[in-house]
């Protein structure tokens, strides 16, 4: 996967230890600050991104709230990633959506 200052992704997994703040609100702004740029989430029109606690201290974040890691109980790829990962310096894990789940 090429990757530009100007590539964006459809779901972070980010580590929960990189929160930062004294209040609940500043620790998920904290978040947010890092994950909507990379998602291309643009608040001035309304949208936001949506984070999901994961097993082992992972945050799973998307654009949409009904996102999933993996295909849904009775789907044909039921059980399989939904998304392809590449892991960066930072500790993030950034996501693109395999074929199959684009044109779901």
């Amino acid at each position: 996967m090429k990757l530009t200052m100007d590539s964006t992704f459809d779901a972070l997994i980010i580590p929960e230890s990189r929160k930062r703040g004294d209040t609940q609100l500043d620790r998920i702004d904290s978040i947010l600050r890092v994950a909507e740029p990379l998602l291309g989430v643009d608040r001035s029109r309304g949208e936001r991104a949506y984070i999901r606690r994961q097993p082992g201290g992972g945050l799973f974040i998307t654009a949409d709230p009904q996102d999933t890691l993996s295909f849904p109980a009775g789907h044909p790829l039921q059980g399989r990633p939904r998304y392809g990962w590449a892991s960066h310096p930072d500790g993030t894990e950034r996501g693109t959506l395999v074929a199959e789940a684009r044109n779901a």
